[in-house]
């Protein structure tokens, strides 16, 4: 609701398209058609809202905003009322819980730990116990100052020397001593200390990061000079200095290292410039990262009279790679668990084969019951694909390439509007960091392996797409490649 009440200012100034803003409307609806934490009238009040594009600031557009803020006032509570009262979907759950969490700031490091002390409290939790926990920790954490030191290893060229506010020599170990952190092997000339804002440290760390690569890029282009920053930021009130560079995205594309293609010589040239843009994803700012992702995208996916159009070809790419990957990760976690009920995997090597002997043991209801609950959910996911495969791929498809289309709005109102600051830069990057990695890695495979461009590699998945069905469940082990 919020990205949308964002979206129409910046269609108003021309940034975002009619059918993007059409688009988001109508997932919103259907998102929030299924959701148990909007009551009857709030769904009503919303489609009426949505019937027509909202025209900013006109009562539509502000009612979207005034949902929003109500229902996020409690929407955690909400959550706990709904499971209370039925059998919710564990995965929804679990997703919007997450993601709510997420967006209001804290860090997933920080959720975890909350959450795991209390799952393993001697004192067992439920459902509706925990959502209560975790609205009170949002109230009772709001976000706050934090002070986070950046350390230099050489002093930065300035033309009025270093400001006073600086901090130099005696002055650093002071402040790193004072605040319990250990100064062995810290050689820093100056250091600035950063007011970020930030529900925890780990959150504050998140922010200085984002403040030292605006530094580091407005140095690189004023000065030619690269900043000489030290690998470590210390936040105060933090147990330890936190790494500066942040931890990786996820985006993975490991067909270049199983055919040992990373020093080939023989490069595609079209794939090889999407596989660099597709580096930024990983590593770089969000701003960066969401350029340099869509650029990779579109350059190998999109029509050149409707460039959105590699959202929905990216997301039937992965679609069609998710249930092998999905049914060969459990292969080996049955084998694990269950080596005197695993006969039909062994000697089996290949992730084809194995898929297809784990997929014929749901399918004949011989899969051995699981410890973890993240597997049972597995489990319950591929049968629910394999009773039906036709629907639930496009379901799957659905939800992927909407995540797909939000990352091309980003990229929009990234360089069109100059938007360094949407309420869902961050989310999108959570988002499809991983699923354009694993998308990317297929169209690799295709042109290396199959010898298919990228667009014969989406016309082969849109027909494995179109014919599957409940008569060969199996057939969403071979979506896109037979061997």
């Amino acid at each position: 609701m919020e990205e949308l009440f964002e979206a129409c200012v910046a269609s108003k100034q021309g940034h975002l398209s009619e059918g993007s803003i059409k688009r988001m409307a109508s997932s919103l609806q259907k998102r929030v058609g299924v959701h148990p934490a909007f009551t009857d009238a709030e769904k009503q009040f919303l489609r009426q809202q949505v019937q027509q594009i909202p025209k900013a600031d006109g009562p539509a557009h502000f009612g979207v905003r005034e949902l929003s803020e109500r229902v996020s006032r409690d929407y955690l509570a909400r959550w706990g009322q709904a499971v209370a009262a039925s059998n919710v979907a564990v995965e929804h759950f679990s997703r919007s819980v997450a993601a709510h969490l997420l967006d209001a700031g804290f860090s997933g490091a920080y959720l975890y730990d909350f959450i795991r002390s209390r799952v393993d409290a001697p004192e067992a939790i439920t459902l509706p116990q925990l959502c209560e926990a975790l609205q009170a920790e949002l109230v009772a954490s709001p976000r706050r100052e934090f002070e986070v030191l950046l350390a230099f290893a050489e002093t930065p060229d300035m033309p009025n020397g270093v400001p006073s506010s600086w901090l130099r020599g005696n002055a650093i170990t002071a402040w790193l001593q004072g605040n319990g952190f250990s100064t062995t092997n810290v050689r820093a000339s100056v250091a600035i200390l950063l007011k970020v804002r930030a529900r925890d440290h780990v959150g504050a760390a998140s922010a200085a990061r984002g403040e030292a690569d605006r530094y580091a890029a407005r140095s690189l282009i004023a000065t030619g000079n690269p900043l000489r920053q030290l690998p470590l930021l210390w936040v105060k009130g933090a147990p330890s200095p936190a790494p500066m560079k942040e931890a990786s995205r996820g985006v993975g594309v490991k067909e270049l290292f199983r055919e040992d293609r990373v020093f080939s010589t023989e490069a595609s040239q079209s794939v090889d410039a999407a596989l660099e843009l597709l580096a930024h994803l990983d590593g770089s700012s969000p701003p960066a990262a969401i350029a340099g992702g869509w650029g990779a995208i579109e350059g190998l996916l999109a029509d050149p009279s409707d460039r959105s159009s590699a959202a929905d070809n990216l997301a039937t790419l992965v679609t069609c790679s998710f249930p092998r990957a999905e049914l060969t990760a459990l292969s080996y976690r049955v084998e694990r668990q269950h080596p005197e009920a695993s006969q039909d995997l062994a000697g089996v090597a290949g992730n084809r084969d194995r898929a297809r002997a784990v997929g014929l043991m749901i399918v004949e209801g011989r899969m051995p019951a699981m410890r973890g609950e993240v597997d049972q959910t597995a489990i319950a996911r591929l049968k629910k694909l394999l009773d039906n495969p036709g629907p639930e791929l496009q379901t799957i498809r659905d939800a992927i390439g909407e995540s797909f289309h939000r990352l091309y709005r980003q990229r929009n109102l990234i360089l069109h509007g100059a938007r360094l600051d949407s309420v869902a830069l961050t989310a999108s990057l959570r988002t499809v960091a991983k699923l354009a990695g694993a998308g990317m890695d297929r169209i690799t495979h295709g042109w290396y392996v199959q010898q298919l461009k990228p667009m014969e590699l989406v016309a082969k998945a849109n027909l494995s797409l179109a014919l599957a069905s409940r008569e060969e469940p199996l057939c969403c082990v071979d979506l896109l490649e037979a061997n």
